[in-house]
């Protein structure tokens, strides 16, 4: 059996429902429009100039102090490294033992072995085989 799709006028009648809570919401703001009250004080009038230095050069200044503030310190040490020299400082373990690979080095290694004895009473710490 072969379903039939909705004709024409029936999908227009479904985006019309569809759209109709939409218009409706956004019509009824009509409160938005609505003037200042006459008890209001006028104020005095806002040179064009006044509104483009407070909300454009203001932020914009901001903007750049703080990202001058967070990269002058960086580029005042003019250390780093740069691409085709000697690696000059001590290599970086994250995670890894306190006191780096010199303190990998002089840990013990725990006795292995095939022995059901030593699977039991098993390393001291911690491992993938979740044995504590």
């Amino acid at each position: 059996m072969t379903e039939r799709l909705p004709t024409p006028l029936v999908r227009r009648a479904a985006r019309a429902v569809a759209l109709t809570p939409a218009l409706l919401v956004t019509g009824a703001t009509g409160a938005a429009f609505a003037t200042a009250p006459n008890t209001w004080e006028q104020g005095p009038p806002t040179s064009p100039l006044h509104v483009i230095l407070v909300l454009v050069v203001a932020p914009v200044s901001l903007f750049v102090i703080i990202t001058l503030l967070t990269y002058l310190p960086s580029m005042s040490r003019n250390a780093g490294y740069h691409p085709g020299e000697v690696w000059r400082y001590d290599a970086q373990w994250f995670g890894g033992p306190r006191g780096g690979v010199e303190a990998l080095d002089a840990a013990e290694e725990p006795a292995r072995s095939d022995e059901p004895a030593a699977v039991t009473a098993g390393p001291t710490r911690g491992g993938a085989s979740g044995r504590w």
